[in-house]
């Protein structure tokens, strides 16, 4: 698998960062092209580790969000490897947006 390292810079405090990507994530599996399967975990607080599964290829985002970032790794299969760049695009911008909308509620 191919590794993609990614930080998203943010203003918030990490519960309402934590929030805001968590009322995100059903608009996610929508906006991906081709269609796909989105599930999440949260691992505890920070750490959420998101699966991505599309045209047959599993995507592994495992992220830590905190009060000044979300930081981690992408993990891209081969066979999608030459997507990388626009697969860390995808996933940079969607958190962004995501934590760019308040959390309704």
């Amino acid at each position: 698998m191919a590794r993609i390292d990614f930080t998203v810079p943010h203003d918030l405090d990490q519960p309402e960062a934590r929030r805001r990507i968590e009322a995100g994530l059903p608009k996610l599996e929508a906006a991906i092209p081709g269609g796909a399967e989105v599930t999440s975990d949260w691992q505890d607080q920070e750490r959420m580790v998101l699966t991505i599964r599309v045209m047959g290829q599993t995507i592994v985002v495992d992220g830590a969000v905190t009060g000044s970032e979300v930081r981690g790794e992408t993990k891209v299969p081969m066979m999608l490897s030459m997507m990388a760049g626009q697969i860390r695009d995808m996933v940079t911008e969607s958190i962004s947006r995501m934590l760019a909308k308040p959390a309704a509620g």
